[in-house]
């Protein structure tokens, strides 16, 4: 079986390596679909869904990243993620309820700079209901 090796780092730590036959996940130009031998290639990642599928095609990790950069080199993809949880992990409840304070919370600020803030937690908090559910 071909393979690619997939590692995935924040500024705090190396999250995870590991050998993969394919890669999915959303780039600020949309998603992309990476198989081994894939052409250098950099990008900028956008909120969503990152699947992972081993070479054999008997297992599918899935993740929800919140942003980041892309590097694939020489069957080496390297992604420097702001943000990443296993899907598994996303509490819809407490993504809907975090939804609506935060909306409450922005009715209430005036300072653009604040609202800012809180829009990005609110467009996260909605992109991870939206990779869990689909």
């Amino acid at each position: 079986m071909s393979s690619f090796n997939v590692s995935v780092v924040t500024q705090v730590k190396k999250i995870l390596e590991q050998e993969a036959g394919y890669l999915r996940l959303r780039t600020s130009e949309g998603d992309i679909g990476i198989l081994p031998n894939h052409a250098p290639f950099v990008a900028e990642l956008s909120m969503g869904k990152m699947e992972i599928e081993s070479p054999n095609k008997d297992r599918r990790n899935i993740y929800f990243l919140s942003g980041g950069f892309l590097e694939i080199s020489n069957n080496q993809v390297t992604i420097i993620a702001d943000e990443i949880l296993p899907i598994e992990e996303i509490d819809i409840e407490n993504e809907q309820t975090q939804v609506e304070e935060l909306k409450k919370e922005l009715e209430k600020l005036e300072i653009d700079e604040e609202k800012k803030k809180l829009q990005k937690k609110l467009k996260i908090s909605l992109a991870k209901i939206e990779a869990k559910n689909n």
